[in-house]
């Protein structure tokens, strides 16, 4: 393969000279010449593999080595290019492949207005200028491969500034792979700390500031032989670098002090003063700022701008380990750069090996790393993918995500699929015929997640409680920062509450945005028209359900809780959408005696429509527990409930007889039975609300 490598590499360096006849001719003699000299290596090759022997210096090792040296100098050449396509192709797969919901979610969760009052707002904090600029790029995730596009961008001229900025040849070149792909990992590896998160363009601001950090050494660089002007800009780097860019001035201009502080270094001026100058502006610059910015915390004084992973008293390292590792990077790349035998090739044979050898390492780590560090829970993105298919009334849509989940779901799926439900009708013949247990969202530390800060919104408006939906998006945009989905449903919330005015305030805000102003414009043609809400997709299902006294009480943070309380002790017989949730409820309460007020009222509001199955069973199975009811008249479905009932007993006994616990019994029955209200009363047991 080395000797073909060698003849492709001779022949296209003949055949590129020109294309006059007696260049061709030449070109001719020089195949011919190649081919002979291929048949005397695969000759002696021959010859070798029958004597079992090996030789060092006949002309067959002595090919080897010149193919080797050819093969790894075309990898010296090339090195940078494969690097490019390899990370380009990671990156692509890791953001648009995979992560497309979640980039998708991140732009609805942010927010950029193009008024002055943003820009101030955002110039108030430390490193305001790039959260500003992140806050603006990060909106074009509203089409994630548009934004994966911007990002991955970004990350490529980081790659060309390193090699710059820091010298480094194009045979070592895939190092500067390590410090982009940690970014990238920054990017895949947040989880639920998506929702706790407290940086704004928080996708886009650190790799721009990386970007920014490395062109400020590149500057320096050209400074270089010329120690005063080096120092005065190190000096404005960090005085205003400091405002603009937080913890990257500060980064920068260490980069700055120890790229200058080797023996080969030409700036004499930079071992000697720099070092102390820039000790002395790393320490005096974030305090005279602590005077001037009233959003900083002293003891963040020196990282400013870093996010932090803080809730509830719980620190996690783990999301911040890439920034630690772009760093280092950074750091020891700026010390190499004062040793030019490091990065300078070594054209000995193996030297060509090491450095070929060790750039395919360091792709395969790279790789298997930004593999590792994805966060690819499944319920993680199908729960993102299920609160985008409710916000744009896609019903079937999350039912069928609910329906594909390879393993148990979430409460806040279950509550999705109780919502999707609640809106085709179907809650009565469908509700158990999807997971209901649910469990605890998957998180690699000790995060509390808590379903009013990831979903509680939405899943209040969706029932009709605008009074909660608003309150909990003021809370977490408080907290965390408003967003676009806050401001969306607190303009629906304002309208549902007959607020046309307060609808109005928000709907302006969403009209500064990019891809939101066509939102905005709809609704507020509502306003101007005075439509009837009752009567639209958006509002219909929730004008039915708000048959309650508008007041605000206490959820203790638990939204399904409140939900399951509320509406299972509610009776209205005057909307029968909103008596059916009370019905449905009452179900998956598990109270009797909340259960049948409610299914005779539902009956008689129902008389011509034929009772759902899900009440149907409940019934059944209540009138054998406590034979409070006489059911013997109801027209139970024969096979459906009668039959279908009396296998599950005789089945669920024989079981027990055997010697299985109640979990085993379950477990057992669940492929048979899991799909009846049964099976739900009897071994659905222990799900915890969050």
């Amino acid at each position: 393969s080395f000797l073909s490598l060698k003849g492709i590499v001779f022949i296209f360096r003949k055949f590129a000279v020109n294309n006059g006849r007696q260049a061709i001719s030449r070109k001719m003699r020089a195949l011919f010449l190649y081919i002979i000299m291929v048949k005397k290596t695969f000759k002696k090759n021959e010859k070798d593999l029958h004597t079992g022997k090996l030789s060092d210096k006949g002309e067959n090792n002595g090919g080897n080595k010149k193919c080797w040296m050819i093969s790894s100098d075309l990898w010296g050449r090339l090195t940078p290019w494969i690097s490019i396509c390899a990370f380009v192709a990671l990156a692509w797969i890791m953001l648009v492949v995979n992560n497309s919901d979640y980039l998708y979610m991140v732009q609805e969760r942010s927010l950029f207005s193009d008024t002055e009052v943003f820009f101030n707002e955002r110039m108030q904090v430390v490193q305001g200028l790039l959260q500003w600029a992140g806050c603006y790029l990060t909106q074009f995730f509203y089409y994630p491969a548009l934004g994966s596009s911007m990002l991955i961008g970004i990350w490529l001229l980081t790659f060309y500034a390193m090699k710059r900025a820091f010298k480094v040849s194009n045979r070592w070149s895939f190092v500067l792979l390590i410090p982009i792909v940690a970014l990238l990992c920054s990017v895949i590896d947040l989880g639920y700390w998506f929702y706790y998160l407290k940086s704004p363009g928080y996708w886009f601001a650190q790799s721009l500031g990386v970007l920014i950090t490395v062109l400020a050494v590149w500057v320096g660089n050209v400074l270089e032989k010329r120690g005063w002007l080096k120092l005065a800009w190190i000096l404005n780097w960090t005085f205003f670098g400091y405002a603009l860019f937080g913890w990257f001035a500060l980064l920068g201009t260490i980069l700055m002090t120890l790229k200058d502080f080797g023996k080969d270094s030409p700036n004499k001026l930079g071992r000697v003063i720099q070092p102390i100058v820039s000790v002395v502006l790393i320490i005096a610059v974030p305090l005279l700022y602590y005077y001037k910015y009233t959003t900083i915390r002293i003891e963040d004084l020196w990282i400013a701008g870093l996010p932090l992973f803080i809730s509830e008293k719980i620190y996690s390292f783990l999301p911040l380990l890439p920034f630690f590792v772009v760093a280092l990077s950074l750091i020891i790349l700026a010390i190499a750069a004062n040793f030019k035998d490091i990065w300078k090739d070594n054209n000995s044979t193996k030297g060509r090996k090491v450095t070929s050898i060790a750039g395919l390492v360091v792709i395969a780590l790279c790789v298997w790393v930004t593999n590792m560090a994805n966060f690819d829970d499944y319920n993680y993105h199908a729960e993102i993918r299920m609160y985008r298919a409710i916000d744009e009334l896609r019903w079937n849509d999350a039912l069928d995500e609910m329906a594909a989940i390879p393993d148990g779901p979430t409460r806040q799926m279950v509550m999705f699929k109780n919502i999707a439900l609640m809106n085709t009708g179907e809650t009565g013949d469908k509700m158990f015929k999807y997971a209901n247990t649910g469990k605890p969202p998957h998180v690699y530390d000790s995060l509390a997640v808590h379903m009013v800060q990831t979903a509680g919104s939405m899943i209040y408006y969706q029932y009709g409680k605008a009074n909660f939906a608003y309150r909990w998006c003021v809370e977490n945009g408080v907290e965390f920062g408003y967003n676009i989905d806050h401001l969306k449903l607190m303009t629906k919330c304002a309208l549902v509450s007959d607020e046309p005015v307060l609808a109005m305030k928000y709907i302006n805000i969403l009209k500064t945005t990019t891809f939101h102003k066509e939102w905005a414009e709809r609704f507020e043609k509502m306003i101007i028209d005075k439509a009837d809400i009752s009567t639209t997709p958006e509002f219909g299902i929730i004008s039915h359900l708000r048959h309650f006294k508008n007041i605000t009480d206490g959820d203790q943070g638990l939204c399904e809780m409140y939900i399951l309380n509320y509406f299972a002790n509610t009776m209205n017989k005057d909307d029968n959408v909103l008596q059916e949730v009370t019905l449905a409820y009452s179900l998956i309460q598990k109270d009797i005696q909340l259960f049948w007020p409610r299914f005779f009222l539902y009956a008689t509001l129902n008389e011509q429509k034929q009772m759902p199955i899900h009440y149907q069973e409940a019934a059944y199975l209540y009138g054998h527990l406590e034979k409070q009811v006489d059911i013997t008249k109801m027209p139970f479905d024969q096979q459906r409930i009668v039959n279908r009932y009396n296998q599950f007993v005789q089945i669920s006994q024989a079981y027990l007889r055997q010697g299985m616990s109640t979990a085993q019994v379950g477990e057992a029955m669940k492929a048979s039975f899991g799909d009846t209200f049964w099976w739900f009363y009897y071994f659905c047991n222990d799900v915890k609300s969050y």
